[in-house]
Order: C-alpha cells, then sequence, then structure tokens
C-alpha cells in the first residue's frame, strides 16, 4: 500500500535491544492490566473493542500506551477515524503528533485491505481503524499480518459486532453511562469472561 510506503521504517518492537522483551506492552491503567489475561496489550496481535458510546470514551483505554509510544518514536495511523477520535488524539498533550498519521479510504473492504497492508509493512506500532465493514476470513487475514508485523491492531466495532465470531487475539466491550464506564473481556463468541466499572471524566487526559 503506498500510504505504508511513505512511513520511515522503525519497527515498534523488533531491535536489538527488545528481540527477548515482554509479548505486551503496558497499558498504564492498572485496573486493566489486572483484568487482561497477560497483563497488557499485544505487541504484535490485534485488539477489538466493541463499544457503545462515543469513540472517544473507547479510546481512552488506549492513550497512556499511545502517549509513551510516540514519544518515543513509534508511528501511530489512524485508519477512517470519526471526529470523537481525531480530537481525543490531537489534543492529548502527551501524544507526539509528529507521529501520527491519519488514513481516509474508500468506504467498505478498502479500509480493511489498507489495515492489512499497514500491519504486514511493520512501518509503524500501532494502527488503530474503524473498518465500516468485517468478515471472519478478514480477522484472521489482520492477525497474521499484525505478527508477520509486529505491529499493534486495534479495531474499534459497533455493539451489534460483539456477538459475532472474532479470531483477534483480545476482545473487549465498554459500555457508557452517566455513572462512569464498564469494561468487559469477551471471548471469541462475545460471551463476557470478566469486568470492570471505573470512572472517567470527559476532561481526562
Amino acid at each position: 500500500m503506498s500510504c505504508a510506503g511513505k512511513l520511515h521504517h522503525r519497527n515498534a518492537w523488533e531491535n536489538s535491544t527488545t528481540r527477548c522483551a515482554s509479548r505486551v506492552l503496558p497499558t498504564g491503567l492498572a485496573v486493566l492490566d489486572d483484568m487482561l489475561p497477560e497483563g497488557g496489550w499485544p505487541k504484535a496481535g490485534v485488539v477489538e473493542v466493541t463499544e457503545s458510546g462515543d469513540s472517544a470514551c473507547a479510546m481512552e483505554l488506549f492513550m497512556p500506551a499511545l502517549a509513551r509510544l510516540t514519544r518515543q518514536g513509534h508511528g501511530l495511523v489512524l485508519v477512517a477515524p470519526p471526529y470523537s477520535a481525531r480530537k481525543r488524539i490531537f489534543t492529548n498533550v502527551g501524544v507526539n503528533p509528529v507521529e501520527v498519521m491519519q488514513v481516509n479510504p474508500h468506504p467498505g473492504r478498502s479500509a480493511l485491505w489498507t489495515v492489512e497492508s499497514l500491519l504486514r509493512s511493520g512501518d509503524c506500532g500501532v494502527v488503530m481503524a474503524w473498518p465500516g465493514c468485517d468478515t471472519e476470513l478478514m480477522d484472521k487475514r489482520l492477525r497474521k499480518a499484525a505478527m508477520q508485523g509486529r505491529v499493534l491492531c486495534v479495531l474499534f466495532r459497533p455493539p451489534c459486532r460483539r456477538m459475532a465470531l472474532s479470531s483477534s487475539n483480545l476482545r473487549l466491550g465498554v459500555d457508557v453511562d452517566e455513572d462512569g464506564r464498564a469494561l468487559y473481556l469477551l471471548d471469541g463468541r462475545g460471551e463476557r469472561l470478566a469486568g470492570v466499572v471505573w470512572e472517567w471524566s470527559s476532561g481526562a487526559g
């Protein structure tokens, strides 16, 4: 994909000092690290998040890690992000905007092909996407591409996707109400395995 070629080649994890490092990246949120199976985000894999509210709310889960990675020079690519997600990224003082790139492919499966190309290239540290469609086969392709490129891929899905089959490495469900947010760890069929509730303020970060 041409957009991937424009990124400087700096694989987020592949260098002499990190070859033997942990397979996970700390989230920066203790309550979340405690709930996740391996204690953090997979450095090379797919995280699927189904959200019932504004994308900016679900983005909060990743802000500490994104701030740390971009300050370290690892690229972040946003594929077809909604306005609320873009705003959350670019207004967070911890995120280095120089390391952020936005890609707006044509609607439909073009977003998924774009994500796959970015993952396989290994030219960035994190790819976050809001695809308008999906297939079980494409989920498997994205997981393979993320492992090949050693990139963290985050897919944001609508609530209707929660009970669909998924091949993602990690699945989370986020529900938002006026009292706070509930986060659920889901299995491949969308069933709840664990959950936590924590307070949140729209002015956080």
